[in-house]
């Protein structure tokens, strides 16, 4: 019995870690770290591609070298799976070791149940988070920076600092910003460290002879780079987030400031908070001035606003502690224990399903409270509670309503959209189940026994449910290698591969090719001008087949027929004729028939069932290729050909 005690903690945060964010496959920049590693198996085949052929953000990071060596013995469905797995589990076991060392006993189990069930999104348009649920660098290398400030928290200042190097190495953006917060932490204790700074100055004179990247703290961005960045990587810019976005940023603030103020003078989880603002200051400052402002292509690229991941976690760790200490100073007060809830499910990173605006009233009336609730009547409070109940309710409705409503978009389909997941992760269901069990825990032995003996059937359930790739994907990655066109490409071939949802896995992963374009290949642009350049010139090549595909997948869809529309031949010879010095792909694949040059086809079927999931089409651009396009010719203009049966 007391064994199952014991494990009754352990096997519940770890069944939560792994049930609310369940594994969905190789998918956003775990893409491109795929295409990293395979580059490194096959220079010859991927130095070609657009990602690459003006540098790579690879050049940073060992991490697609780690992916290369297990690459030549594992395939990469599987090996990306299980690194994901692991990158998530380490990133909490770093996270309880910080928390360990910054909260007081009795609120570290919560504090980690909350890191877990809160959102994890920071940052512009909830498009960055931490511990994300697909394999990058980043995972590994935040919970390296964590392992490494909890060392610096315990005074092992060279292991902590040798840790947070590590870090760096594997994700240069993430651990920028942990040695941010951690130069803050000691400087904080130890004004000496000031002269740290003087590391800055070989580093300005590499800058001053533009030596390697150091080139770049002195190098602007023209306008036509900038302009490129900002239409397709925009949220690296601070003046580009809307309000939304700043309303979760000061919901992290708040929560920041009131840890920092709460926590006893001398904890040191009050003196780690003051050094996280100091680095958030630091961070959003540079930021504004270095990249906004004066475009200097080393800071842009830096991105020090990242500082954020950790302003969030140390954040939603402190909630818990928060709202306790909140009703031990206010005991018989609910109102502010009810703002302070309101406030972290409101301005919690969902920006775009729930209302983080409510932030800008609630963080106020939280401040001015314990000054009037003394005028304020008995009937007065409990029309606010209402009031704060009814913003809960409201963002929970929206939340839930947004849910339905993407589920339906994808058809009602479970293999697609895991929406037991979408329900129950909301952070006020998550967070009330964690509560109540936490209470039950405390309750006496033979609770804490049952919620073990659940707890261990809870995790078993979490890891049978936790690979949640939808059958589309499982076939794609199930496909490397595979010939599945039944045409040999030759390896230096070029592959643009329209698809409904966009991706790259296409050329890289099924045929291990370049990969002609896609818009995942620009995520890198701010590193290298040449990729924005390319990129655009790329894009306007295959600009008028990618807009008569949106067309025709509108069409297949509104008459049920996947044959019923089909690409028109001056679009094609439009992409297939090369313009300039822009050279056109060797091979496309389309989902649609076209009337002639069939090379090849695939029909994907659904790993379990058989079901046919479609039909791809191989075509040889030389067989399309037109007289190409007058010199006078407006790029920007698609030509017209659409066809339908």
């Amino acid at each position: 019995m007391s064994t199952l005690r014991r494990l009754a903690p352990w096997c519940f945060a770890l069944a939560l870690v792994i049930y609310l964010r369940p594994y969905t496959g190789i998918r956003h920049d775990a893409t491109l770290y795929l295409a990293q590693a395979l580059r490194l198996l096959d220079p010859d085949i991927f130095n070609r591609d657009l990602f690459f052929v003006a540098g790579s953000q690879a050049d940073f990071t060992l991490f697609p070298q780690l992916l290369a060596s297990l690459l030549r013995h594992f395939q990469p469905g599987d090996l990306f799976l299980v690194l994901s797995l692991l990158g998530r589990i380490t990133f909490y076991g770093a996270s309880w070791y910080l928390i360990r060392a910054l909260f007081p006993p009795a609120w570290r189990w919560p504090s980690l149940l909350a890191l877990i069930v809160m959102p994890t999104r920071y940052g512009a348009y909830s498009i960055f988070a931490y511990a994300e649920p697909f394999l990058t660098s980043r995972p590994y290398a935040e919970a390296i920076a964590l392992l490494g400030l909890g060392l610096l928290v315990r005074r092992k200042h060279m292991a902590g600092i040798l840790a947070l190097g590590a870090a760096g190495i594997l994700h240069p953006l993430q651990g920028f910003a942990a040695v941010l917060l951690a130069w803050c932490w000691l400087v904080l204790h130890d004004r000496r460290w000031l002269w740290s700074l003087l590391a800055l100055v070989p580093v300005i004179a590499l800058a001053a002879f533009r030596v390697g990247p150091f080139a770049g703290l002195v190098t602007a961005i023209d306008y036509d780079w900038w302009e490129l960045i900002y239409m397709s990587s925009g949220q690296i810019y601070l003046g580009t987030w809307e309000p939304r976005d700043w309303c979760i940023v000061l919901a992290d603030f708040y929560f920041l400031y009131l840890l920092s103020r709460r926590a006893q003078a001398d904890s040191l989880l009050a003196q780690f908070c003051a050094a996280a603002l100091a680095a958030f200051a630091i961070g959003m400052t540079f930021s504004a001035v270095l990249a906004d402002l004066l475009q200097l292509v080393l800071p842009v690229g830096l991105q020090s606003w990242r500082v954020l991941w950790l302003v969030h976690w140390l954040a939603m760790a402190g909630i818990p502690y928060l709202v306790w200490e909140q009703w031990q100073r206010t005991p018989r007060e609910w109102v502010p224990v009810a703002l302070l809830v309101a406030i972290a499910l409101t301005g919690a990173s969902i920006s775009r399903i729930t209302l983080p605006w409510a932030v800008l009233g609630l963080i106020p009336l939280h401040i001015l409270w314990p000054r009037v609730t003394l005028k304020v009547s008995a009937p007065t409070k409990a029309i606010v509670l209402v009031g704060l109940v009814a913003v809960v309710v409201a963002a929970t409705f929206r939340y839930q309503m947004r849910a339905w409503l993407v589920f339906e978009v994808f058809g009602g389909d479970f293999e697609r959209v895991r929406q037991d997941v979408v329900i129950l992760g909301y952070p006020l269901f998550a967070g009330v189940l964690s509560f109540g069990l936490v209470w039950l825990y405390g309750r006496g032995p033979r609770w804490g026994a049952l919620l073990g003996a659940l707890s261990i059937v809870g995790l078993v359930g979490s890891l049978l449910l936790w690979d949640s790739r939808s059958p589309w994907t499982r076939v794609m990655e199930g496909s490397h290698g595979a010939n599945v066109f039944g045409v040999a490409l030759p390896r230096d071939a070029s592959v643009y591969w329209y698809a409904t949802e966009p991706s790259p896995l296409g050329p890289w992963l099924v045929l291990n090719r370049a990969n002609y374009f896609s818009i995942f290949q620009l995520s890198g642009q701010m590193f290298n001008r040449g990729t924005s350049m390319q990129g655009i010139q790329r894009q306007l090549q295959v600009g008028p087949v990618n807009s008569q595909g949106e067309i025709c997948d509108m069409v297949n869809a509104v008459n049920k027929d996947p044959h019923a529309c089909w690409i028109g031949k001056p679009g094609l010879q439009y992409m297939c004729s090369p313009y300039r010095d822009v050279p056109a792909p060797d091979y496309f694949v389309l989902p649609f028939r076209q009337q002639e040059h069939v090379l090849g086809r695939w029909t994907p079927r659904h790993p379990d069932s058989g079901t046919p999931l479609g039909t791809f089409y191989l075509y040889r651009c030389s067989d399309w290729a037109g007289q190409g396009v007058p010199e006078s010719e407006n790029r920007l203009l698609a030509p017209e050909g659409l066809n339908e049966a």
